[in-house]
């Protein structure tokens, strides 16, 4: 990402269309991506509040249904309500303890807001910068308009004087 200015007065149309198309292109990346890390954060979230819910004492030894694919489920018992295995990427599973488990997916939810904050800035500095290439779009199309009805006029007065 570049942090370059640009004077937008010094752009002819076609430039700010241009910078217009990029900087919407940006946006709408930088939007996808904030989409993106709203929902990893619900699925860490939704994993601490089962964690939560799996290690009360109620549910020890308790009977599930344990999912073996999209559509197939297994009777099972919970052995132990206080240990977990936690995905911790590419494919590995860990076993942590409930607090260590909570204490892992909380990490997690504390970066993507970081993250989250940081694209919601970039954001806000990209809309600032869209809008004022918008401004700067409608006063040359006005003033395009003005020096037309300028030249028109003259034309008009010339015409007049012969």
């Amino acid at each position: 990402m570049s942090s370059q200015k640009i004077d937008l007065t010094q752009l002819g149309p076609e430039q700010l269309t241009a910078v217009k198309q990029q900087f919407d292109q940006e946006l709408q990346h930088f939007n996808q991506s904030l989409q993106a890390l709203t929902i990893a954060k619900t699925k860490f979230t939704d994993c601490i509040s089962d964690i939560k819910a799996i290690s009360q004492p109620k549910n020890d030894e308790q009977k599930i249904l344990i999912p073996a694919s999209a559509s197939l489920y297994i009777p099972g018992t919970i052995k132990d309500n206080k240990k977990f295995m936690v995905d911790v990427g590419t494919g590995y599973y860990v076993e942590k303890s409930d607090v260590d488990a909570i204490s892992f997916y909380q990490k997690k939810i504390d970066k993507l807001n970081s993250e989250s904050g940081q694209i919601q800035t970039i954001i806000k500095e990209k809309t600032q910068s869209s809008l004022a290439i918008e401004q700067q779009l409608r006063l040359a199309a006005i003033r395009r308009h003005e020096e037309m009805a300028k030249q028109q006029k003259q034309q008009q007065q010339q015409q007049g004087s012969q």
